[in-house]
C-alpha cells in the first residue's frame, strides 16, 4: 500500500507508531485485481469479543475494498465483532461516529451521529462492560 500523502500521514501518528511498512512487494501476488493490503486503525479483544476502530478524516468515505473487508469480518464474527468508524484523526478532532455490528444474520450500519471523544469513551466503556458480561 503506497502512502499517497506521507506528510499528512506523519501528522496523525497513532499510539505506538513504529514506522511505515511498504507493502508494495506483495502487489505481484494480486495481479489482475485492485487488491492491496489495508490496515485497521485499532483493535481490542476481550473475552472473545472484538472491537475494531477505523478512523477517517471528515468527509472521507471508506474505500470499497476496505468496506467489503470490514463487512466480511463482522459477518465472520457473527456478533463477536463490533466496528466503530471515528470521523476525526485525533481525540480533539472527533466529530462523528458510525457503528457496524452483526444482527439478524446481516451487518447493521447505524447512521453517522455527531459526537465527541467523551461520547466515544462512553460507548467503548459500554462495549467493555458487555464483553465482561456486565449487564
Amino acid at each position: 500500500m503506497t502512502i499517497l500523502y506521507p506528510e499528512r500521514f506523519a501528522q496523525a501518528k497513532p499510539a505506538g507508531f513504529d514506522g511505515i511498512f511498504d507493502w508494495d512487494f506483495l502487489k505481484p501476488a494480486f495481479i489482475g485485481t485492485k487488491i492491496e493490503p489495508m490496515d485497521i486503525d485499532g483493535v481490542v479483544e476481550r473475552r472473545g469479543k472484538v472491537l475494531l476502530f477505523e478512523t477517517k478524516a471528515q468527509g472521507k468515505d471508506i474505500p470499497m475494498g476496505q468496506r467489503i473487508t470490514l463487512e466480511r469480518l463482522i459477518l465472520i464474527g457473527r456478533g463477536d465483532i463490533h466496528l466503530m468508524i471515528l470521523y476525526g484523526k485525533t481525540e480533539k478532532d472527533i466529530s462523528a461516529v458510525e457503528e457496524w455490528y452483526f444482527s439478524g444474520g446481516k451487518v447493521v450500519k447505524n447512521p453517522i451521529i455527531k459526537c465527541d471523544a467523551t461520547y466515544i469513551l462512553r460507548c467503548v466503556k459500554f462495549w467493555f462492560d458487555y464483553a465482561n458480561g456486565v449487564k
